[in-house]
Parts: structure tokens; C-alpha cells; sequence
């Protein structure tokens, strides 16, 4: 299966290599490169998400005792954690992907392979609900289409793995806050010196910094 794979990864970045050098004349190194560059990431990152789910699988055939259950509850537990940053990952990459090839290369064979790398990533993260079943399937895990998927996840959750969740929750909306605003600070910047104004940008990201922290401190306020 690791066979397969690396042949896989390598026929990909070899035929995105070969046809960089064949256009070279005519690639951009701001567009065609980013995004072949990116398309390589997004490939072995949903290659490695895969992986890990064949793994959790293949230790769920398994039958396991004592302390060797634990440690492989705690393996299986690992892997998700894994999975779940690949298939996000690249999920995130393969829309920018779709954005700086409909922007800056306008390469109809870039565009269709970042829209079939954004399709594979969408199912690993819909797998992810199936995929915490396999890790704990004692549990009663709810579906990611549930609309309370929130609420009924924490309630499964002990709390050990509460104060986990939700201090990982907050860091994340703390560095979510401070990135956008060096992004604001960034992108004014940049507008000052570069001749593309950042004006929709900026303001975009001002919408998505109050409508975050307004939902949080609403959220804690009604708690």
C-alpha cells in the first residue's frame, strides 16, 4: 500500500514538474509555480490523511488486551488527530489553490485538478464523523449534518476531554484574532505601497474579526 502510494505521489509531482520545465518559458513564477507547488502539498497531505484512516482501520481488525488496548486506544486516538489536520489542511490549500488559479493562471488543467483536490478533501472531511466511530465505537458519536453536532459532541465528551477541546478552542480563537489583524495591519500596508488597493480585503476581514468575537461573547454572556 506505501508502494502504491509513493509511486502515486511521485507520478504526480513528476508529470507538475515536467510540464513546469516544457512551459517554462511561459510559466509565472507568482501563478503557475505557486500553484503547482500547491497542488504537490495538497496531494500528499490527503495522501497522508488516507494513510491514517487505512491504519485506524486496520487496528480496529485487530484484537487487543490489557495495557497493549490502551496504548492502542490512545494510537487510534492519535491518528484522527492527524487525519484531521491533513484533511483540513488541505481542504484550506485546495480553495486557495482554485483561487490563484482562476486569478493569476487561468490554466484550465490547474483549474480542474485544484476543483477535483477540493472534492476529495470535502469527503475526507465529511469521513471524519465516520472515522471517530471507528476510534471510539463504544461511543454514541453524533453526525456531522446533526445541527447540534456541537453541543451533542461535548456531551459524549468526559471532562478530561472537555478541558482539552475547549482550551484548543481558545487558542484558536485567540490566534484567529490576532492573525486577522496583522493581516488588516498587512494588507494596509500593502496598499500603501503596492498600486492594488486591499480596501475589500480589509474590510472583509474587519466583518469576519467582529462577527467572531461577537459570537463568543455573546455565546459566554447567555451561558
Amino acid at each position: 500500500m506505501k508502494l502504491i502510494l509513493q509511486f502515486f505521489i511521485s507520478g504526480v509531482v513528476g508529470f507538475f514538474g515536467m510540464y513546469a520545465l516544457m512551459n517554462f518559458s511561459e510559466v509565472n513564477f507568482s501563478g503557475e509555480i505557486t500553484v503547482i507547488s500547491l497542488i504537490a502539498i495538497s496531494i500528499i497531505l490527503i495522501t497522508m490523511g488516507i494513510i491514517q484512516f487505512q491504519k485506524i482501520k486496520f487496528l480496529n481488525k485487530q484484537n487487543f488486551s490489557g495495557d497493549e488496548e490502551d496504548e492502542v486506544e490512545e494510537r487510534k486516538y492519535k491518528m484522527f488527530a492527524n487525519y484531521s489536520l491533513y484533511a483540513n489542511s488541505s481542504f484550506v490549500l485546495s480553495i486557495l489553490t482554485l483561487s490563484l488559479s482562476l486569478l493569476t493562471t487561468q490554466n484550465l488543467v490547474m483549474t480542474i485538478a485544484s476543483i477535483f483536490l477540493l472534492i476529495i478533501t470535502y469527503f475526507l472531511i465529511h469521513y471524519m464523523g465516520y472515522l471517530m466511530q471507528q476510534v471510539y465505537p463504544e461511543r454514541n458519536i453524533p453526525s456531522t449534518s446533526d445541527p447540534d453536532y456541537a453541543k451533542s459532541l461535548l456531551d459524549i465528551a468526559d471532562d478530561g476531554e472537555k478541558h482539552v477541546m475547549l482550551t484548543g478552542l481558545y487558542k484558536s480563537h485567540s490566534l484567529l484574532n490576532i492573525s486577522l489583524i496583522v493581516a488588516i495591519i498587512l494588507s494596509t500596508v500593502y496598499s500603501f505601497t503596492g498600486e492594488d488597493s486591499q480596501i475589500f480585503s480589509i474590510i472583509l476581514m474587519a466583518v469576519v474579526l467582529l462577527i467572531v468575537n461577537s459570537k463568543y461573547l455573546l455565546v459566554v454572556r447567555n451561558k
